[in-house]
Formats: C-alpha cells, sequence, structure tokens
C-alpha cells in the first residue's frame, strides 16, 4: 500500500514506519506540499495520506491545496487543537490532535487507520518488505518467491540458515500473508528456556505436577492456538520432547504436563534452524520422522556475504531506521566507510550490519567514517587492510570517481535513488554523470559502440572491489583510446 507523509520535522518517522511494518505499507515521506504534488505525479494517487501540519503551513492552506490534488484516498491531518475549524471541510480528511509522546502518537495514528480500514492486510504486492527483508539479489528474490507461494497455505514451514540472517523475519512474513494474519504469532526460542522446563513451556502445566509448579500454566501450544507457533532452534529440542512433538503434529492433540485430559490445537507449525537438520538426521541427533512432518516446504536463507549486492539496500535502510530511532539527521558515509561495508565478510550476517550501522549512528554525527565502523577485530573481512595502498598512479580523478561510483550503484542492486543517497549526491547529479560515461565509454571506440564490460546495467555484479583492479580498468581504457 502506498503511503504518502508529509513531514518536515521527521516527527512521523518512527510512528508510521512501525504502522508500515504491521501493514506492509510502503511509505513516502515529502518535506512541502510541492514535494506531495510531485510525489503523487511520480508515484501515482496514494492509498492514504498523512500530514504533520506545522507552521508555516496553514489548515486553510493545506485544504486548498489538498482539494486541487483531487485526492480520492483518506488524509490523516496532525495539528494542533482547534485546527479543524480553520480549514475547508473535504471528504475523508481525518484531523487528529497531536498526542504528547510517540507512543500516544503511534497509537493514536493506528486508531485512526483502523477506522478507516486500512489497519489489516494490504490489497497488493508483497507485505514481506514490511517486516525488514531487504533487498533486490536474485537469492533473496528465490526466498521471496517462496514465502508468496507457502503463506496462504497451512503447510508446516522449516527456515534453515546462518545466524542473523533473519528467520524470523521469514516467519512474521509467512504469518502477515496468510490466513491467519490477525491471529496470535507466538514464538519460542529453544536457545532460552532450561531443558528441564521445555516441556512445561510447550504444553503447559497443571498446579503441583512437580516441586515450584504452584500454579497453572498456559503452553505456547495454546496460546498460539488459531495463530501460528515459530519455534526457532528446534535442533536443540531433546530426544523426548522430539517425541512428543512429533505426536502433537500428527494428532493435533496435546497434554499439560500433571494432567490428563488432551486438549484440540489449531495452529500454524513454522521452524528454524541455524544447524543442517539433514545432517542432523544421518548423525542420529534429530528424528527423521520429526523432519519430514515440519520440514513440509523447506525456505534456506543465504547468508549476507552471499548477496553483497543487498548490502548497499539493508546500509541505507538501516541509516534511517536508527537516524530515526535516535532523532537525528540521516549521516552520509564517506568513500571509505562505504567501501568497508560493500567488501566485509559479515559473519554474523544482516545483525551483525543493524548492529554496526546502530552504533555507527549513535557515535557519528553528519558523517559516518571508517573510526566509528565496529569491524576492525572482525575476522575475515575483505575490504583493504594491513598495507594500505597509495592510490593508483596515471588514473585521473574522474576515472576514480567512474570507477567509485558505478561500484556503489552495483552494492545497491542497481537502484539509483539508493545510490546517490550514499554517495551524497542529488539524484539528477548521478544520472548526469551515468549519462556523461555511456557517452565517453561510446566515443572511446573506433566503430562507436560500447563496451558491455564497461557500462553496468542495474544490478549486475561488478569486480571492482580495490583500487588495484580500478587501475587495470584504467590501463584498458587508455590502450582502447590508443
Amino acid at each position: 500500500m502506498n503511503v504518502l507523509v508529509l513531514d518536515e520535522t521527521m516527527e512521523l518517522s518512527a510512528p508510521v514506519r512501525e504502522l508500515a511494518s504491521m501493514g506492509g505499507w510502503e511509505p513516502h515521506f515529502v518535506g512541502s506540499l510541492h514535494e506531495l504534488e510531485l510525489a503523487v505525479q511520480a508515484h501515482g494517487r496514494p492509498a492514504l495520506t498523512v500530514v504533520n501540519l506545522q507552521p508555516p503551513l496553514t489548515a486553510w492552506e493545506l485544504g486548498q491545496r489538498l482539494r486541487g490534488l483531487g485526492l480520492e484516498s483518506p488524509v490523516v491531518v496532525l495539528g494542533a487543537a482547534g485546527h479543524e475549524g480553520a480549514a475547508p471541510a473535504l471528504a475523508g480528511v481525518q484531523w487528529l490532535e497531536r498526542p504528547s509522546g510517540e507512543a500516544e502518537l503511534t497509537a493514536a495514528l493506528e486508531r485512526v487507520v483502523s477506522r478507516l480500514g486500512l489497519g489489516g492486510r494490504s490489497s497488493g504486492g508483497s507485505r514481506a518488505a514490511g517486516h525488514g527483508l531487504v533487498g533486490q539479489s536474485a537469492q533473496l528474490g528465490e526466498v521471496l518467491g517462496k514465502i508468496e507461494k507457502v503463506a496462504p497455505g497451512d503447510a508446516n514451514v522449516c527456515i534453515s540458515g546462518e545466524s542473523g540472517t533473519g528467520k524470523e523475519l521469514i516467519a512474521r512474513a509467512i504469518h502477515a500473508q496468510s490466513a491467519r494474519w490477525d491471529r496470535p504469532l507466538v514464538t519460542l526460542d529453544c536457545t532460552a528456556i532450561p531443558e528441564g522446563l521445555m516441556e512445561s513451556h510447550l504444553f503447559g502445566h497443571v498446579r503441583g505436577s512437580f516441586t515450584g509448579a504452584v500454579e497453572h500454566r498456559t503452553g505456547f501450544f495454546a496460546l498460539a492456538h488459531t495463530g501460528t507457533l515459530f519455534i526457532d532452534e528446534i535442533s536443540e529440542l531433546s530426544m523426548p520432547l522430539q517425541a512428543k512433538l512429533l505426536r502433537v503434529i500428527q494428532t493435533r492433540e496435546f497434554v499439560k504436563v500433571g494432567g490428563s485430559k488432551p486438549t484440540r490445537t489449531d495452529i500454524r507449525l513454522i521452524t528454524a534452524s541455524n544447524k543442517d537438520l539433514r545432517r542432523a538426521v544421518r548423525e542420529g541427533a534429530f528424528r527423521e520422522d520429526l523432519y519430514y512432518r515440519i520440514a513440509v516446504v523447506m525456505i534456506e536463507v543465504p547468508p549476507l556475504r552471499a548477496r553483497r549486492g543487498d548490502i548497499g539496500l539493508l546500509v541505507e535502510h538501516f541509516l534511517r531506521k536508527f537516524s530515526a530511532a535516535h532523532h537525528k539527521r540521516v549521516p552520509r558515509l564517506t568513500p571509505r566507510a562505504l567501501e568497508l561495508l560493500l567488501g566485509a565478510e559479515w559473519p554474523g550476517n544482516v545483525r551483525q550490519l543493524e548492529n554496526c550501522i546502530e552504533q555507527a549512528v549513535v557515535l557519528s554525527e553528519d558523517t559516518i567514517d571508517v573510526d566509528v565502523l565496529p569491524l576492525g577485530e572482525v575476522p575475515g573481512k575483505r575490504a583493504t587492510e594491513g598495507a594500505k595502498p597509495g592510490l593508483p598512479s596515471g588514473l585521473t580523478l574522474r576515472d576514480l570517481e567512474q570507477q567509485y561510483i558505478l561500484q556503489t550503484l552495483d552494492g545497491v542492486g542497481g537502484n539509483r535513488t539508493q545510490a546517490a543517497r550514499l554517495l551524497g549526491i542529488s539524484l539528477r547529479c548521478l544520472q548526469y554523470k551515468l549519462k556523461a560515461y555511456r557517452h565517453a565509454e561510446a566515443i572511446s571506440r573506433p566503430d562507436g559502440s560500447v563496451e558491455p564490460s564497461r557500462i553496468v546495467p542495474p544490478g549486475a555484479r561488478r569486480g571492482v572491489s580495490s583500487l588495484g583492479d580500478v587501475a587495470s580498468l584504467g590501463d584498458r581504457r587508455r590502450m582502447l583510446m590508443s
């Protein structure tokens, strides 16, 4: 769902993004009425428009401009008490008095959006992106494709992947797109519960069933009834508990610890593991019959190092997320910092990248350089380290700029808007430079054709990862032009 947000102060950034993550929206933030008009022209008429009314913009002027835009979708206006009467009456406009705190603001917006009937499932497109699954790589595209196919049904899903790759986000995306989207999603992390208490947490217990059971306990299967139960790190379950879980999956009934009466359960089961369950089955550490029950559909999440084209998009996403959370302006990355981020191996995957960007946002002001990136002790870092080579001789500043811009564009999967933000230039400036590069390449060959390997289409992978690569490309160019 396309949502336009007019907010010069970015006061609505955190509340709107929180609602967007729950509802699968795609918010677009603008800072003026002129930008609002341009956004409508660029993205079409939005499903919802949210306006943070701040001086010098008046309610009367806002009403007149909204009438001129001819928006047929609902408009929510956040303003001070008494502003509503100063504006011309417009159909579909909801006036909301500005609450005092961020939590109250989020709750107020949620109530209004729910009243408008826009708080549930989006009318079109994938809702996976609303749950933090950011990227345009082919590897992530395969994962999102499986989510789209498996979500509407009730088949059990098993998600495998290294720690920090976003397995829980995938589980939430599946639940959000399923028929159970408005029912509970309950998460159980097997690594966070002692083995002796795991059965009680899964199925519940009756009072007096064991020492310390001073009251009845409702288990996770009961809490997730009619919804989705997500069991994370299922490989940590003991063999006896695996047998009991298998029986519950087969019979759709469970018995509380110390109880005798079976309880029916209606859940959709999603599991995850950072271990290879097939190998665990071969080694006798995991029941084969349970594996085939939970892995009706298997989704394997690639590590971040296998989808490097998404790193730039994730960096941009986290920069904006944490800048809003910590009430700071979105900082700009220096070329050295961006090169380090794009080249690191990321053994902790997306979770490590997220932590890295948050720390950098907190410690920096307007610019993020390598000194605030917590990557100095990370093994396997692929970016230039140790002996720092000087700039290659014989290359012009334009050569270096061109290769760096193309590398950044590749790092964000060909998204020019994202690349311009990371480079600290306008989109128009970036487009002008790319056009100039194409023109220069066209006239650099005797037949006037463009060498395919020089100008890279959006999303294609370039082999430029160091200044040495830039130097070799520069030598090749001089040979072509001689």
